[in-house]
């Protein structure tokens, strides 16, 4: 995320996790290329520490990213 401008969004709707995941790809762009040409990281990430997007791991996690982003950053 420091190598360039970031984008943060939180995604709201039913299965929006697992949604946003299948639209991302593999965590390496090299497999997603092969197994899943069209995602967001085939088409845009170069490996895996620039895989182009992110989305918290576990939903749990989600209000500490949340806070992260949209308090402490803010401030």
């Amino acid at each position: 995320m420091t190598s360039g401008p970031v984008v943060a969004m939180e995604l709201v709707g039913e299965d929006a996790i697992k949604r946003w995941i299948d639209l991302m790809g593999p965590l390496d762009p090299e497999i997603a290329r092969q197994i899943r040409p069209g995602s967001l990281r085939a088409e845009f990430g170069t490996d895996k520490c620039k895989s182009a997007v992110h989305c918290t791991d576990l939903p749990e996690d989600t209000v500490l990213e949340l806070e992260y982003f949209f308090k402490v950053l803010k401030d």
